[in-house]
Order: structure tokens, then sequence, then C-alpha cells
């Protein structure tokens, strides 16, 4: 998270749950971003923090994902990430 907030990145939203939790939660939204996906062919990579990778961790602007739509037992902890 560090890493990414150091390359530019811009904090959004942190929860910390349960690891199990935490991996069904992993597993809704790689389905939900699949169904909204605009191909990364698409996207200008070069401009994503090299932080990213290939990009599979990111979603477009637009996209209305929420993590504690998918975590709701989630704790919000973004205070420990604040700059």
């Amino acid at each position: 998270m560090r890493e990414h907030l150091r390359a530019g990145a811009e904090l959004v939203e942190v929860l910390e749950a349960r690891h199990a939790d935490v991996i069904d939660a992993e597993a809704i939204l790689k389905r939900r971003k699949r169904e909204a996906a605009v191909p990364l062919r698409v996207w200008r990579p070069w401009r994503m923090p090299t932080s990213f990778g290939k990009g599979t961790e990111v979603v477009y602007t637009g996209a209305r994902i929420r993590l504690a739509d998918v975590l709701p037992n989630g704790v919000d902890v973004r205070d420990r990430f604040v700059r």
C-alpha cells in the first residue's frame, strides 16, 4: 500500500478483515472487474505507477466498486496510511 502511495496512487478505501473473508471478497471483485473490464491493451499502462506491475489490481476511474460492499465486516484502516 505505501509503495503505491509513494508512486502517486490515490488512497480511496482500505479495509482490514479476516484472511478467509478477504479471499472471498477478492473472488467477487475479480468477477465484477471482469464483467466491467476495459481491456488492458486499451489502457495506458505506461502512465500507471510501476508499483502496480501490469495493472491487474487497477480499475478504471469510473468503476463503481466499493470494498465495503464485498467485505461488510471489514474495518476501515485508512488512517494508517494517511500521508
